[in-house]
């Protein structure tokens, strides 16, 4: 439903948000700065640098996310008309997706709560905590865990 209401705005970039947040579980920010340069579709990579206010000024943090096949066909099918894989602003991002969450009948969904889909959906898919903590960037186990709705003993890792 939610998937069809983005389908439905003047600009498709809120569903390919929506799409990638889903099969990637990135972050909305993240997904929102990546750039096409960023990207290695031939070694099914990409290169996130996320700056992070911190007390001493501005840190960066960088990661190299491994994609997977989902997210690879995605990005193919996107056209490459800007430098940013996903041309929105954050303010731009969150009323597409409000409007459309609302217009699928879902009001309580937040898109924070893509990110425990999409790890979930790892999970269930057979990756190790070590292959999803690598591609949604937690560095502790038990934050992973949190995210997590996949229920160990039922098939996940």
């Amino acid at each position: 439903k939610l998937l069809t209401a983005l389908g439905q705005s003047k600009n498709p970039n809120h569903k390919r948000l929506t799409q990638l947040a889903l099969a990637t579980g990135m972050r909305r920010s993240e997904l929102l700065s990546m750039k096409w340069s960023d990207l290695d579709l031939d070694n099914k990579l990409v290169h996130l640098c996320r700056k992070d206010c911190a007390a001493t000024g501005i840190q960066t943090s960088q990661r190299i996310v491994p994609l997977s096949a989902q997210s690879i066909e995605l990005l193919k099918n996107y056209p490459k008309t800007t430098n940013k894989v996903i041309d929105l602003s954050i303010g731009a991002a969150r009323h597409g997706f409000s409007r459309a969450r609302t217009i699928a009948g879902l009001p309580n969904l937040r898109f924070h709560d893509l990110r425990h889909i999409a790890i979930s959906t790892m999970w269930a898919d057979g990756m190790n905590a070590l292959e999803i903590s690598a591609a949604s960037g937690h560095k502790d186990l038990r934050m992973l865990m949190r995210y997590s709705h996949y229920q160990l003993g039922h098939g996940g890792g």
